[in-house]
């Protein structure tokens, strides 16, 4: 198992992301007209193995749609040039309890003062 210490940079990921988009414009399978969802991107269907791989990658949930894509991870909807998000912008590291004011010392909480 992986640390977060030991994830990919967020361009590695990005990256690696749009080339597993790409790969898969290129292997079309057949299966993915009776998937439960329908996932269009840069003109090509993508298989459900493909979409649910960018969702792991990309910490996002990827619903029914039609999708354009670019090489910087850059997306938005097909026929709309507005630019809505970059992939792997989910993946930003949550800050830790401490980080947050909200560690305790063992036995802190119950302590009388």
């Amino acid at each position: 198992m992986r640390h977060n210490s030991q994830r990919p940079s967020p361009g590695i990921r990005i990256s690696l992301m749009v080339g597993i988009v790409l790969a898969a414009i290129g292997n079309i399978d057949l299966s993915s007209a009776f998937a439960q969802r329908y996932v269009v991107v840069n003109g090509q269907v993508l298989a459900e193995t493909t979409v649910e791989r960018l969702e792991r990658l990309g910490c996002v949930s990827i619903p029914s749609g039609r999708y354009w894509l670019l090489k910087d991870g850059s997306w938005g909807y097909e026929g709309d040039l507005a630019r809505r998000g970059r992939l792997g912008d989910n993946c930003q590291r949550r800050k830790s309890l401490s980080e947050r004011g909200l560690l305790y010392y063992p036995g802190e909480l119950l302590r009388d003062y």
